[in-house]
C-alpha cells in the first residue's frame, strides 16, 4: 500500500478490551512473543502507559512505554505485519515520543534485535542513538542493540 493511499490511523490509550488484539499482534511479529497473561498483567499495573494505533474500528498497532521517574523504557512496540510499510510504525512512534515529551521524559530507551534491520532503521530515523550492544541481553543467544531517544 503506498503510504499517501493509507487510511490515517487514531492513536489513543489503549483499553482492557485492546488486549486481545495486541496479543493477536505480539504473536503474529515476534518469534518469543510475550503471552496474554503477561500482557493482561502489565496492563492492570500500567494501563495508562499502552497506546494503540487504530485503522478502521481496528488495532493495528500498539507501544508500551514504562515510565520511572523522568525515564521511559519503550518494552514492547508493533504493527501488523498487513500494515508494516505504510507509515504506521512511524506515526505510532512518533506519537509515542509526543506523548513522552508531554509527560516530561528527559530519556527513552528500548532494545532491538541486531538483526531486525527495519526496527533499527525506524528508531535511527526517529533519532535515538545507538548505546550498547549485548551479547547476551536476555541470556544466552539473545543479543540485544540499546538505543536512547533524549528528549529536547
Amino acid at each position: 500500500m503506498d503510504i499517501a493511499e493509507a487510511p490515517q490511523p487514531e492513536y489513543r490509550q489503549a483499553r482492557f478490551a485492546d488486549l486481545e488484539a495486541i496479543a493477536a499482534i505480539e504473536t503474529e511479529v515476534f518469534a518469543e512473543p510475550y503471552l496474554y497473561l503477561m500482557l493482561r498483567q502489565l496492563f492492570e499495573l500500567h494501563g495508562e502507559e499502552w497506546l494503540v494505533a487504530e485503522v478502521g474500528g481496528t488495532v493495528i498497532g500498539y507501544a508500551l512505554m514504562l515510565e520511572k521517574k523522568n525515564k521511559a523504557l519503550l518494552f514492547t512496540f508493533a504493527v501488523a505485519k498487513r500494515h508494516q510499510g505504510a507509515g504506521y510504525g512511524r506515526g505510532l512512534l512518533d506519537h509515542t515520543l509526543q506523548v513522552g515529551r508531554e509527560r516530561g521524559i528527559a530519556k527513552l530507551y528500548l532494545t532491538v534485535r541486531p538483526d531486525n534491520h527495519p526496527a533499527r532503521s525506524l528508531f535511527k530515523q526517529a533519532g535515538f542513538t545507538p548505546r550498547d550492544h549485548d551479547e547476551t541481553y536476555f541470556g544466552a543467544g539473545e543479543p540485544r542493540d540499546v538505543y536512547d531517544y533524549l528528549f529536547p
